[in-house]
């Protein structure tokens, strides 16, 4: 009996996966709403960053970043006790990767940059983990698209407290506010660490982390940016599971630990006079309704936490995070109106918390517009309405003149022409339809406009008009590149010569030049000699009267100031390069 044979199945080899293969199609929401908040950010905090040219305040950090890293910042080659070492690295770091002889503005504006960058990304992160994709967007958005973040400059941020002292002045009569300003400075490094220091604080409460974010925040802003951490530390109260006297420990251990250095490197006035100089500046009476300005224009959305419907819908987490942020920034508004040199350190926590509060209320607004009261709801009409109409308000007169009056600007002046007239468009009609994206997307417009506006409009009208830069590289051009420009000290040599005719910071910086201060005349034959001779730039009296007894100058160049004034660049005697024939063998 034969045997059948049967031929053997042939099983292919199979692959086996242990990844997920990657689905197709669009990107998740979350995934989209992520890349958005982040070129909001990119867009509203980081181009054209370094163009704005400096203003006297921020001119003498550039000075220090051009020096030598210190306990404080080196202005004019002498200790400067209002600039510590936290806020002074950053931009030191940034002119040393950039090269040249000394910084340029790019390295003060781009620190504060990516400080207020990292700020906006905190708010994106924390209200993305709490209540989703659409209100880190919108965190985006109130964080980065305010007044303040958009624009950064200690001008621009003191120009509401200057309108109200012109104004007080012509209703009153009184000059108290001109005589003694108040000069906003938000210092958005030391408020970086202080809103991180905040944030971990509400989050899991006091502990070294902390202390130590919170002695980072000192370094960079002085004793109020502690007491920005403390103040709101004792309004929220003590968490369960908080360590307190490791963030105690680790704050002083960071304030010690400068203080040593400060001692044993500077004098011990200096030191003293960082601890007292916030006390002089006084109260700012103005701080609230500075950080309801310059968050704007989202900064009104924040009153549709008032409206219950709006509170209930938040989730607890949510609610949580929005109101312990709220309570931080009251906290901190009532300190730095009534306690001296405490409303610098809580401008940039106050505006963090505004955001948070206005992207939780537009997230609610988008999320559950029918469960709402119809008290929310016109709330939220009147914000975006008045934005849309304010802005159109401001920028139709101002960029009409500016298409009219310069040419250069006449493209753009028309589109941001076109964005005033489309944005109370825009809003109006989402009114009509019962669409509240669409009013977001009104207030979205102008963001966009204010960005573009600073960016072609304001920062290169006040480098051309306002900004001392085009005066001082007049007179760096006349100097050797490593040479020194010496000034006299004001109340040195003529009394009689106005305020305004004397070298201001900003002049300084923008010579590209070291520049340091003379008491008299003769100390200038005191100074250590160079290969190059010395400069010096005097009121055209000075120059006449120079005394015999200090070193003999040479006339180099009769120049104009700003105001149409002549100024004289003087320089010692001798060649202005160094002979070199013999070195090279000629």
């Amino acid at each position: 009996m034969s045997r059948a044979t049967t031929t053997p199945e042939v099983i292919a080899p199979r692959r086996l996966r242990a990844d997920v293969p990657m689905a197709g199609g669009w990107p998740a929401w979350g995934e989209l709403a992520t890349a958005a908040a982040l070129a909001v950010i990119v867009a509203c905090t980081l181009i054209g960053a370094g163009n704005l040219d400096l203003g006297p305040l921020e001119a003498r950090l550039g000075m220090a970043a051009s020096d030598r890293i210190g306990p404080f910042g080196l202005v004019y080659g002498a200790w400067e006790p209002g600039l510590l070492a936290g806020r002074v690295l950053p931009s030191r770091v940034w002119a040393w990767f950039l090269g040249g002889v000394t910084a340029t503005a790019a390295a003060v504006r781009w620190p504060e940059a990516i400080a207020a960058s990292l700020i906006a990304l905190l708010a994106c992160r924390r209200l993305g983990a709490t209540l989703g994709p659409r209100a880190s967007l919108l965190a985006a958005l109130a964080a980065a698209g305010s007044l303040a973040m958009i624009d950064r400059s200690a001008a621009g941020l003191g120009a509401l407290d200057g309108a109200i002292a012109w104004l007080t002045l012509g209703l009153t009569g009184s000059q108290a506010l001109m005589l003694k300003p108040i000069l906003p400075d938000p210092n958005l490094v030391g408020g970086l660490f202080a809103v991180l220091a905040l944030d971990r604080l509400r989050s899991i409460g006091a502990d070294l982390r902390v202390g130590l974010l919170a002695g980072l925040a000192g370094l960079a802003g002085g004793w109020p940016m502690l007491a920005a951490v403390l103040v709101p530390a004792v309004v929220l109260g003590t968490r369960e599971g908080a360590r307190p006297g490791r963030a105690a420990a680790g704050a002083l251990a960071m304030v010690g630990a400068w203080s040593l250095w400060a001692w044993s490197t500077a004098r011990f006035e200096a030191w003293a006079a960082a601890v007292a100089l916030p006390l002089m500046k006084g109260p700012a009476w103005t701080l609230i309704p500075w950080a309801v300005a310059y968050a704007l224009p989202w900064s009104p959305m924040a009153a549709l936490l008032g409206f219950r419907s709006v509170r209930q819908g938040l989730s607890g987490e949510g609610r949580a995070l929005v109101f312990d942020w709220l309570k931080i920034a009251a906290a901190l508004a009532l300190a730095g109106t009534l306690v001296p040199g405490l409303g610098d350190a809580g401008r940039v926590p106050m505006l963090f918390g505004l955001a948070v509060a206005s992207a939780a209320g537009l997230d609610r607004v988008l999320g559950g517009w029918s469960d709402l009261s119809a008290g929310a709801r016109r709330c939220f009409w009147a914000a975006a309405i008045s934005a849309a109409i304010g802005w159109a308000a401001l920028a139709t007169p101002i960029f009409g003149y500016v298409a009219a009056a310069i040419g250069a600007y006449r493209p753009l002046a028309l589109v941001l022409i076109a964005s005033g007239l489309a944005a109370p468009a825009v809003a109006i009609a989402g009114w009509w339809a019962g669409r509240p994206a669409v009013g977001v997307a009104a207030v979205v417009l102008v963001v966009a406009a204010l960005k573009l506006a600073h960016w072609g409009v304001v920062v290169p009208e006040w480098n051309y008009r306002q900004s001392q830069g085009p005066w001082g590289r007049a007179i760096g051009q006349w100097m050797p590149r490593k040479s020194t420009l010496y000034f006299l000290n004001s109340t040195a040599f003529d009394d009689t010569i106005p305020d305004r005719d004397r070298w201001p910071a900003d002049l300084a910086f923008h010579v590209g030049r070291r520049v340091r201060q003379l008491p008299s005349p003769e100390a200038l034959g005191l100074e250590p000699e160079s290969p190059s001779p010395h400069f010096v730039l005097l009121h055209p009296s000075e120059f006449e009267h120079w005394p015999s007894s200090a070193p003999e100058l040479v006339l180099v160049r009769t120049l104009q100031d700003r105001y149409g004034e002549p100024r004289v660049l003087a320089r010692t005697a001798g060649p202005l390069y160094p002979d070199r024939r013999e070195e090279l063998g000629e």
